[in-house]
């Protein structure tokens, strides 16, 4: 078995190699902290058993990954849009940061214990996972319903990254349905970054809801294009920000662009904050 006693970070791009071959080169990295699958073939399932790793990233299709044991796991970055990909998380109880997870049909399951999401959907709900504190999503079509059960999934968010890329159709009225979930469900978030926001009536309703909800938020980023003074004018009308449940929230508009590339390579897997954008001009503030 090849030994890499000093390696820290394993970047595979586009190589074919079978699991068993992948599993003993992980097994060979006793100090491995990053590791990066993107493109690799060969295999069609990997079971990752390290008490070392701190941060994975994988872009690959048409594979089962089983983190069996990974006592250290703080990262877990899927990097692009991915067909058949089975994420299944037995022990990583550091676990903090997650995504981005899509809505899309991939046919995209990831599973905690007995907690199964298909394309952000909640199949099966039987315990929280309450290490993680910071997921990234990209929903086509914004969906408040969709939150609402990943937040009682994942209980301690504290940064929330959500990317829209469809046409509005929920108009995501929230104060019947959702009228009693402050009492029933303990928003921790201090952060929200609503991405390609246009500043529509149901994205609006949807935004107002962590406004008038969230009462630890410190900060909400709305990130698009073709912000104007009248069109920000215009949006604290309609996110009613004199109903903010945390006095303290500030709240930007920004024409920034948000890249999803930002991990171009293993190096890249240590960055605090993967989903944070590295390139904001300086926002209006409200």
């Amino acid at each position: 078995m090849l030994q890499f006693p000093q390696l820290r970070e394993l970047g595979l791009e586009r190589v074919m190699i079978s699991s068993g071959s992948l599993q003993s080169m992980i097994a060979g990295c006793p100090v491995l902290q990053c590791l990066l699958l993107r493109g690799t073939h060969g295999f069609n399932s990997l079971l990752i058993s390290s008490p070392t790793l701190i941060s994975i990233g994988v872009s690959v299709s048409s594979m089962e990954l089983v983190i069996e044991d990974a006592p250290m796991l703080e990262k877990l970055l899927l990097l692009a849009p991915y067909a058949d990909l089975h994420v299944s998380v037995i022990s990583a109880p550091r676990l903090e940061t997650l995504g981005c997870l899509y809505d899309r049909d991939y046919n995209f399951k990831l599973v905690f214990g007995t907690t199964v999401i298909e394309e952000l959907r909640m199949v099966s709900f039987t315990k929280v996972v309450s290490s993680v504190k910071t997921l990234d999503i990209n929903m086509h079509i914004l969906s408040l319903n969709l939150i609402v059960d990943l937040m009682r999934c994942f209980p301690c968010l504290e940064k929330l990254y959500i990317q829209t890329s469809g046409e509005p159709r929920d108009n995501n009225s929230w104060h019947r349905e959702h009228c009693d979930l402050p009492g029933c469900l303990d928003i921790h978030l201090k952060t929200v970054v609503l991405k390609n926001y246009r500043g529509t009536k149901s994205e609006a309703t949807f935004a107002a809801f962590f406004i008038q909800n969230a009462k630890m938020l410190e900060l909400m980023t709305f990130a698009g294009t073709d912000y104007n003074k009248m069109f920000i004018a215009q949006q604290k009308k309609l996110l009613k920000l004199n109903k903010r449940a945390s006095s303290g929230a500030r709240f930007h508009f920004t024409t920034s662009h948000f890249d999803r590339g930002l991990i171009n390579n293993v190096h890249d897997l240590s960055v605090a904050d993967p989903f944070k954008c590295t390139c904001c001009s300086v926002p209006p503030r409200c």
